[in-house]
């Protein structure tokens, strides 16, 4: 999509993730905190390596208070679309790409199908909930394995086998039965 295709909102959320990926590039996380719209007490963050998702800013400003975990993070944000929910109010999706160095770790490299509420305050878009939406693991690992410069080929498809098996392995006992109970 080109910038002169894109709608208002989506040039002005846009804008918004700019400064949000400066932010959050730079572990800022106390002034992260206040693009976010504090006066919802139901905000929520869905970070995809974290389980259940966090509900409430105790445990959004307990996720960000992390000083020193980090190496580095460099977060993107693209293939932004947004639609008004009410006048001050929006719902967007976007694409993360990000590469991210925890301490005592290898930097890895990854991306995230995101979606988020956003509501205007005094003017100023602020994040009201946030969800990471990772594709499902046999998609996301085709296609980190079609970049990847280590695995040839070959490797990449015995990759893709054992992903597969491992799904195929966490299917439950009764899933059969109830197969044939839908027919």
């Amino acid at each position: 999509m080109t910038a002169a295709s894109k709608t208002a909102l989506e040039q002005e959320l846009g804008a918004f993730l700019e400064r949000y990926a400066a932010v959050y590039n730079r572990q800022a996380y106390a002034e992260l905190l206040e693009m976010w719209d504090t006066s919802e007490p139901d905000a929520f963050y869905m970070a995809e390596e974290i389980d259940p998702p966090m509900y409430g800013w105790t445990a959004i400003r307990a996720y960000f208070d992390r000083p020193g975990s980090l190496d580095g993070i460099r977060n993107e944000y693209s293939e932004i679309r947004a639609r008004h929910l009410a006048p001050d109010l929006a719902l967007a999706t976007y694409r993360l790409r990000f590469d991210i160095a925890v301490k005592g770790m290898q930097p890895l490299s990854s991306f995230d199908r995101v979606v988020a509420v956003f509501r205007r305050c005094d003017g100023q878009w602020k994040l009201r909930a946030y969800a990471e939406a990772p594709q499902a693991p046999l998609t996301m690992v085709r296609k980190l394995a079609r970049n990847s410069r280590s695995l040839g080929p070959a490797e990449q498809k015995a990759l893709l086998k054992t992903i597969q098996g491992l799904l195929e392995d966490n299917v439950p006992a009764d899933f059969a039965e109830w197969l044939k109970a839908q027919a």
